[in-house]
């Protein structure tokens, strides 16, 4: 039989494991990102965008690993509100900057592959 406390463990647990995900492949965007034929602006910006997304990444993750009781509750409900959101707009942006900017179409596979399963839950 399960109780509440088991579940909240899992949540947590599918909530780091998601952290950890979107980490390592905000990774690859940061090792892909001066290999992109973009103009020297866009690339200067979204390479600041993501260095500033796994900081906020690693901050939230301490966050969550420090926490308990309310706080752990209210940060799990921020992650499901808004993590995958901001996630979902980063990405966007990234592609429509690639797909508006790189002709050769193999930068935008490659942002792709980094970002196919994004939307699965862990």
């Amino acid at each position: 039989m399960s109780n509440s406390r088991d579940g909240a463990a899992a949540f947590e647990d599918n909530t780091n494991r998601y952290i950890d995900r979107l980490n390592q492949q905000s990774l690859e965007v940061v090792s892909l990102i001066p290999t992109l034929p973009l103009p020297l602006e866009l690339r200067t910006e979204l390479a600041q965008t993501w260095r500033i997304t796994r900081q906020k990444l690693a901050y939230f993750r301490r966050e969550l690993d420090r926490s308990d009781g309310e706080l752990l509750d209210e940060l799990r409900i921020l992650h499901a509100a808004l993590l995958p959101r901001v996630m979902q707009y980063q990405v966007r942006l990234g592609e429509m900057m690639i797909a508006d900017n790189c002709t050769d179409d193999s930068y935008l596979k490659r942002w792709n592959a980094i970002w196919q399963n994004f939307g699965m839950e862990c």
